[in-house]
């Protein structure tokens, strides 16, 4: 399914009974017939079809404003859907190709790419078919849609926002602390056991400025994930010459990972997301008022398909630089050029340091904030929940190695489902096992009067409670011999048939890619999660 109304075929079971439809005339060419249970969806939520209600759009989009996500220019829009790819899993490409062959490693960063961009296209197919581009609001109406299900809803809300404030804290728990470890050794002139008690507050304390604008709209926030982006370009040309040189240098921040962080795993992490819905809904709002609306869906699709482009080329070299070196290689340079001098490897370390910390303030900013007594948020305008967050976040950062290379196993197992499984799971449910939001109808045998035949020969008036049916005695009588053979129009019926060719194309191809999400790829990250926890391989 495309996320489009469903549309049955002439030889469907709708429509075949010519009989009227929640007051519709089923004879007519096109049914629509609406779920009446879209009556208890929140009128206030973001809706994507009414572009020409002004009104109603406006008072959505005062809710997309408040939110930490607000309505962005497409160039920032694009900035957050490239900055999380080149990030902590992009970092690790190095040690993670050292364990396999080249054409594997290729392979599998080009397969997570592709699966990256289907799972993209899906969370913004199921945006456009609930018209909400929210994740809560997706999910309950997959499993909650209806009346009588208030407290399934209020579950599932709960639960959603467990889960998303969960994995976003532990994720910034990981990102401060692989900037410690990759700091860390920049500071062994320094006689003390406890650097890392000492380093962690310290960065946290330079970092706490950035992470307390309200959304990802702020200067500062936009200019943060910018320099990230660039200090990470830096460090590649860094990793590159260090590869010309025949230096291997170390990576302090694998120290911290868990039993997960293997291989072609890792390549599994470096594509996974977690804002393409709302990062959608910012850029359908942040639209110019008075200019002619541009084609979302495309913008959307492009703006995507270039940052993971973008971002494949980035990683790519990196795969090269984690081959073993070759026998020429070791025979031209002599054995001390493959020690970093002290000057590169402490540029080597701040670059890394500084893209993984300029990570943290975007995870805290949209972290869902806690649920804090209306008393308490009357009095003061500090943001409490934020800050109290942010403490937890560095008390986890400073803890031991033991919990934190649990942590890095939770988050790699979130972020993996979340990202390959959950949009595919959802789009089956929606589209095979939940009844469609609207119903298109065409007839088996279309016969729609003129309105010529409509004067001459009028249908039954409205007191009659259904009208004729086409097979009984008489029907015809009510139409002229030119409507009747509007049936045997074979240009018409031409056209039905390749609309329904190409509408069943699309389905096939969907269908066929969202089961390959859930049944190989999560399947089969299960099993080996599975494995690997228990000491299989």
């Amino acid at each position: 399914m495309s996320g489009s109304p469903r549309s049955s075929t002439s030889s469907g079971s709708f429509g075949s009974d010519h009989e009227p439809v929640n007051g519709y005339d089923s004879s007519a060419a096109l049914i629509v017939v609406h779920d009446p249970d879209d009556q208890d969806l929140d009128p206030a939520s973001f809706d994507f079809t009414s572009d020409d209600e002004d009104a109603a759009e406006e008072e959505q989009l005062e809710r997309l404003r408040s939110s930490s996500v607000p309505p962005l220019p497409a160039l920032s829009v694009f900035l957050y859907l490239l900055s999380p790819l080149l990030k902590f899993g992009a970092i690790q490409v190095v040690d993670a190709s050292k364990d396999l062959q080249l054409k594997w490693a290729i392979t599998a960063l080009a397969v997570f790419a592709c699966l990256c961009a289907l799972t993209r296209q899906v969370w913004y197919m199921l945006a456009k078919y609930v018209r909400r581009a929210d994740m809560e609001t997706v999910l309950l109406e997959t499993f909650a849609r209806g009346r009588g299900r208030e407290m399934l809803r209020d579950v599932i809300r709960q639960v959603v926002r467990f889960s998303i404030g969960l994995f976003r804290v532990l994720l910034a728990v990981m990102y401060l602390r692989a900037s410690v470890d990759v700091l860390l050794p920049l500071f062994t002139a320094i006689p003390s056991l406890d650097t890392r008690a000492a380093l962690t507050p310290l960065l946290a304390l330079c970092l706490a400025p950035l992470c307390f604008p309200k959304s990802l709209a702020g200067i500062s926030a936009i200019y943060t994930g910018w320099i990230s982006i660039v200090t990470f370009v830096a460090w590649l040309i860094a990793r590159a010459y260090a590869h010309a040189r025949n230096i291997r240098p170390a990576n302090p921040a694998a120290e911290s990972l868990g039993i997960l962080w293997q291989g072609i795993s890792i390549f599994a992490f470096v594509f996974t997301t977690s804002g393409t819905l709302p990062l959608y809904a910012s850029l359908k709002g942040g639209q110019v008022p008075g200019q002619p609306k541009p084609k979302r869906a495309r913008r959307f699709t492009l703006l995507s398909a270039i940052s993971i482009a973008v971002a494949a080329l980035l990683i790519l070299p990196l795969i090269f630089f984690g081959q073993p070196p070759s026998l020429h290689a070791q025979q031209v340079l002599p054995a001390p050029s493959r020690r970093p001098t002290p000057n590169f490897r402490i540029a080597l370390g701040l670059l890394n340091a500084c893209t993984l910390a300029l990570t943290v303030p975007s995870i805290v900013i949209t972290t869902p904030p806690l649920p804090i007594p209306r008393l308490i948020r009357r009095s003061t305008n500090f943001p409490v929940s934020k800050a109290l967050l942010y403490i937890v976040t560095v008390c986890l950062a400073a803890g031991p190695v033991g919990v934190v290379k649990v942590i890095s196993d939770v988050v790699f197992v979130l972020a993996f489902f979340s990202t390959y499984v959950l949009p595919a799971f959802i789009h089956i449910i929606i589209h095979t096992f939940r009844r469609p939001l609207s119903i298109v109808i065409p007839p088996s045998t279309p016969i729609t009067p003129s309105s010529s035949t409509s004067q001459t020969h009028p249908l039954p008036s409205s007191s009659t409670p259904y009208p004729p049916s086409p097979y009984s005695a008489g029907y015809t009588a009510h139409l002229s011999p030119t409507t009747t053979e509007s049936r045997h129009d074979e240009l018409l019926q031409r056209k039905e048939r390749l609309l329904q060719r190409k509408r069943l194309g699309k389905r096939l191809g969907w269908d066929i890619g969202v089961w390959v999400l859930l049944l190989p790829v999560g399947g089969g990250g299960l099993v080996w999660i599975a494995g690997r926890i228990w000491g299989k391989w």
